[in-house]
């Protein structure tokens, strides 16, 4: 984990290469990073949450075309008062093709992106007084869509939707979707 000092140092130097960084065009590097948290109440004492944050980086090769390397942390909670109580740490290590629909002059730039990785996840399970531990190792697809903001010429806002498909089968595209928040600097 990173000490503050360096996040606040590797931040600032992201901010202002991404001010004065050259324009988004072909031949270029796009740094990404984004999060996203969520919580559901069901009763006292019962909840569940999640915590996903990410970054990728990716060389554009055409206006429309990126080849990036990407890393996604997950981490949930799911605890029924009385029941059981179960942890999830998931970490997915991916390399995907994007492709940039309207290309890198337009201000609204959604993409579509898809690639392959692997799922790393360690589930703790409590249950009745009992305690399981499950780890999986597996292969896994990537299915994504999103769309970046431009501020500037060499920042963007981001959102994104992204389906990790258990053992690279298309038919378990709704089993672990997850949507991300963040920025994209262009280099």
């Amino acid at each position: 984990m990173f000490y503050p000092l360096r996040q606040y140092l590797i931040f600032g130097l992201l901010f202002v290469s991404a001010l004065f960084g050259r324009t988004a065009q072909a031949n270029y590097w796009e740094l990404s990073t984004g999060f996203n948290y969520n919580r559901s109440e069901y009763s006292a004492g019962s909840y569940s949450w999640t915590r996903r944050l990410g970054g990728s980086i990716g060389y554009n090769f055409s206006d429309s075309s990126t080849i990036e390397y990407s890393y996604q942390k997950s981490f949930e909670r799911d605890h029924y008062e009385g029941f059981s109580d179960s942890f999830y740490n998931d970490e997915v290590f991916s390399v995907n093709f994007v492709w940039n629909i309207m290309g890198r002059t337009a201000p609204i730039q959604p993409y579509a992106k898809v690639g392959i990785g692997e799922l790393n996840r360690e589930a703790t399970i409590y249950d009745s007084g009992k305690t399981q531990v499950q780890k999986i190792n597996q292969m896994t697809g990537v299915l994504g869509a999103g769309l970046k903001l431009l501020f500037t010429k060499t920042l963007a806002f981001r959102i994104e939707g992204t389906s990790y498909l258990s053992g690279a089968k298309i038919s378990s595209w709704k089993d672990n979707i997850g949507a991300t928040f963040g920025i994209s600097f262009y280099y």
